[in-house]
């Protein structure tokens, strides 16, 4: 747009005074700029010029330098400069220079001010101006290092349509010379502003800690002025992604919830209401068209949250809000201290954030901001002075949504990982089950003629040279290829109703099974009866998943009745101990480890503790509930990585971590949470274990490490959660809606 050398500002020369400079700025002007340091040569060194902004055409500008030069002081023609010309302009001289490299210069002087650009036209605008006796009202005494901006004007330029600034901003001068990424300065308005009664705090306490612009209202735009008729506090507008009209919401705060509640059902009135629907504990309320078309809200969404009312551009933008409310994902989480004065967030793709970025653009200001800035300060009268601010924990902390997707009309039940596939499996409470890979594409959907009962497994069938899920609902089994058909002979109808779901295991595929009628059953492959298996023996009614595992010298089967018998089968339906008889309820099936290092058979009772047995049928108990003497969830795993499980239960609101230290059995941490945990998942070892569980009345999923401490980002909403620890990806579902978020 203009040689680099243009850039300079300084020089060795003494510096000349800038009383009295703001009567030469063109009233046209953009932004002025004081002298600053710069290492490179300027062809007119004799004075410290000031760069001036101005527009050169639509989407262009151009600089003007400005300098207080003595009236008759005589010009030392720069060296590979000739002045090739001079031309007048009401009686004014105008000096054209040129260089070697063809580079033009254009000097003038006239009432001890001296103008100088690469554009003619700048310099004979800022000489008429000058002349004349019109100068930019809008500028202040300048103060070295500084920048002062005409605000409205630069907006303007810009094209900023939806920016609340412009309306009341008469200036904005930022102070030059900070450490980087820092921001000082002061906004000066038209006007005096309301009173200070934004009530930042509360305000910041219900927003997304993902939105990435904030700024209040302080006047209404004339399609926004209906929002008068219901508040007198200010507006807020905010942006939750650039150049995207659907994420752009208007919080209207109230002081009490009730004239939140009457405000939402009058708009909805006047606006065209559509249905209401229930979203987690809010209602949501469309409406046809509120007409803020400056501000990108038309067919807007609204719902009262504490005593503020929301409106946002869609229905999904709202949806996501209230997840964020449900695990406190909140701007107030991500403050070092609760705002002072006014508070302000800035992304240099919008508003004020905007101008800030194009500035550094077109001028040499070295601000190195961040793509996200917080600004606050106090605001007196006419002017708000400000400085950045940081916060405790950057956004790329926070767990990344990757995709969602709805199943239209359908609630989810059930959720699970298949790694082999890398995509989750699903079913709906009208019996579908449903493919969805990582990246949230939807495969297949299959009908089923009932809920998935027990567990659903992953097994490689060397033959077929792939992996196989099976899975069981009430009347038949099930095995599936990857592409959603059924391998061949499959699905196998069963005679009488399985309570259990299939157990899947043996170097031969051996399928086993409990039904209604307390027997339990045994195939192959193929869905031929195992010899001894069709009927298996008579145990009782089981409806915790049968365990199968494989030792060095022999295949073992474990049930656990709703009566409380633990039996212990070999594949040829002998018992390897005696059955032993536990008091329930039972809330996780028998779990084991069978090595060289250890050898036992645990289960969770319903008195807190979990009851433990060696190969010979021998058992002790531990107490793993801290005192809770009720039903007790259990996940056998290890995490401490000494190579013998340790014990991770979920009692009511708490979570509990015990594991062996050398010959003693210890507490590693206790966890309480807010609600009921429903689901428990672990993976990994030492550092890189993750403890996963689910919060569903506060529609929360935590993840936390081997010492109790909270990953960051976490919670994130679900009810129901599945985890890619390789991919490290966390798929989490809300009624009929699937998150995901990249970890």
């Amino acid at each position: 747009m203009y040689p680099l050398l243009l850039l300079c500002l300084w020089t060795c020369f003494a510096c000349q005074p800038t009383e009295g400079i703001e009567k030469a700025i063109p009233t046209n002007a953009l932004a002025i700029l004081t002298p600053r340091e710069s290492p490179e040569q300027f062809p007119f060194s004799t004075f410290d010029w000031h760069q001036v902004l101005l527009p050169l055409a639509k989407g262009k500008t151009a600089i003007l330098y400005l300098s207080t030069g003595f009236k008759g002081h005589q010009i030392t023609l720069p060296p590979g400069y000739d002045l090739w010309k001079t031309t007048q302009l009401r009686g004014i001289n105008i000096q054209h220079f040129r260089s070697a490299r063809a580079e033009n210069w254009v000097l003038a002087q006239v009432k001890g001010f001296s103008f100088l650009s690469c554009e003619a036209s700048l310099v004979e605008e800022a000489v008429l101006d000058l002349k004349n006796g019109r100068n930019a009202d809008w500028v202040k005494p300048l103060t070295s290092p500084e920048i002062q901006v005409n605000y409205p004007a630069f907006a303007r330029f810009l094209d900023l349509k939806d920016d609340p600034l412009t309306a009341q901003c008469q200036s904005v001068r930022l102070k030059l010379g900070l450490p980087p990424g820092q921001l000082q300065g002061q906004v000066h308005f038209n006007a005096q502003l309301p009173p200070d009664d934004l009530e930042t705090t509360a305000l910041l306490s219900i927003i997304p800690a993902d939105a990435n612009a904030i700024s209040p209202v302080w006047v209404l735009p004339e399609s926004a002025s209906w929002l008068d008729d219901f508040s007198s506090r200010l507006p807020w507008l905010l942006h939750f992604a650039a150049g995207n009209a659907t994420n752009t919401a208007c919080v209207l705060p109230f002081e009490h919830q009730t004239q939140a509640q009457e405000a939402l059902r009058s708009i909805a009135g006047r606006f065209g209401a559509l249905p209401a629907y229930a979203y987690q504990t809010y209602t949501l309320q469309p409406v046809l068209d509120l007409g803020l078309h400056q501000w990108g809200l038309r067919q807007a969404t609204l719902t009262v949250v504490d005593r503020h009312l929301v409106i946002a551009a869609s229905a999904d933008l709202l949806e996501r809000w209230v997840d964020a409310l449900v695990v406190d994902n909140t701007l107030a989480r991500q403050l070092p201290h609760p705002p002072a004065g006014v508070w302000m967030r800035l992304s240099k793709d919008l508003g004020f954030g905007q101008v800030l970025a194009r500035l550094t653009e077109l001028l040499p200001l070295n601000l190195d901001l961040p793509a996200v800035l917080q600004l606050e300060g106090d605001l007196e009268k006419k002017h708000w002075t400000f400085s950045s601010v940081s916060t405790l924990e950057p956004l790329v902390t926070i767990p990344k949504a990757l995709w969602q997707i709805d199943l239209p009309d359908e609630r989810i039940e059930q959720l699970w990982t298949v790694d082999a596939w890398e995509s989750c499996v699903l079913t709906t409470d009208r019996h579908h089950l449903v493919l969805l890979d990582k990246m949230g594409t939807l495969r297949w959907t299959k009908k089923l003629d009932g809920p998935v009962l027990g567990k659903l497994q992953a097994v490689y069938r060397k033959e077929r040279r792939q992996n196989i899920v099976y899975f069981a609902t009430a009347k038949a089994i099930h095995a599936l290829q990857q592409d959603g058909q059924e391998e061949p002979g499959y699905p196998l109808t069963l005679g009488l109703s399985t309570t259990s779901g299939v157990s899947v295991g043996g170097r031969d595929v051996y399928l086993f099974y409990s039904c209604v009628d307390g027997r339990m059953y045994g195939l192959d492959h193929e869905g031929a009866p195992l010899s001894g298996w069709n009927p298996g023996p008579k145990i009782g009614l089981v409806k915790q998943p049968l365990i199968f595992f494989q030792s060095a010298a022999a295949d073992y089967l474990l049930a656990l009745t709703e009566a409380g018998k633990l039996h212990v089968l070999d594949r040829a339906t002998q018992t390897h101990f005696p059955v032993q008889t536990l008091k329930g309820p039972f809330l996780s099936p028998p779990q084991w480890q069978w090595d060289q290092l250890s050898k036992r058979i645990v289960v969770a009772d319903g008195q807190g503790k979990v009851q433990v047995f060696n190969e010979k049928g021998e058992s002790f108990s531990l107490a793993i509930s801290r005192g809770k003497k009720q039903a007790t969830q259990l996940l056998f795993t290890d995490l401490i990585a000494d190579g013998r499980k340790d014990y991770l239960s979920a009692n009511g609101t708490d979570l509990f971590l015990h594991a062996y230290d050398g010959d003693g059995f210890k507490l590693i941490f206790q966890k309480s949470f807010s609600g009921q945990i429903a689901a428990l998942k672990a993976q990994g070892q030492k550092e890189n274990a993750r403890i996963v569980c689910s919060v569903p009345s506060m529609h929360q999923v935590w993840c936390l490490s081997t010492k109790g401490a909270v990953i960051k980002g976490f919670p994130v909403a679900g009810d129901k959660f599945a985890f890619f620890p390789q991919q490290k990806i966390m798929v989490t579902t809300i009624d009929n809606r699937v998150y995901a978020y990249g970890l």
